[in-house]
């Protein structure tokens, strides 16, 4: 039987310069992700715990997320900056889609925007 990972997909696309409009970011679970800002674009989990969301997310320099379990698809777009996921680099363009069952932490050195979308929360596994 393979791997959920197996099933995962990278695309790297050439995106050219992505410039944000001045939106605001707030602290992403604090106490859990260090130097990680949310951008919320949707969030259906607010009326359905299983629901999907969407977000702009801003890693700052030497952020971390701890390794969680993906119970649904996942899809990233790394938009600038350093996007680091199990320790593979990704750069911008980077587009990562995640097929449930996979697990991974993610980090940025200099720091990073990505765009992260999921059809299903994830469970923490630290």
């Amino acid at each position: 039987m393979k791997r959920p990972e197996a099933f995962d997909k990278v695309l790297q696309m050439d995106i050219g310069a992505v410039r944000l409009p001045d939106i605001e970011f707030h602290a992403y679970q604090p106490g859990l992700r260090e130097r990680v800002l949310i951008h919320p674009l949707f969030d259906n989990t607010k009326d359905d715990p299983s629901g999907s969301d969407a977000a702009l997310i801003r890693y700052l320099p030497g952020a971390f997320t701890p390794r969680h379990l993906h119970m649904g698809y996942e899809m990233v777009l790394v938009l600038a900056g350093d996007y680091i996921e199990n320790d593979v680099s990704f750069a911008p363009g980077a587009l990562i889609v995640r097929a449930p069952g996979t697990t991974h932490e993610m980090r940025s050195l200099h720091g990073c925007t990505i765009l992260a979308m999921r059809d299903v929360p994830v469970r923490q596994l630290t």
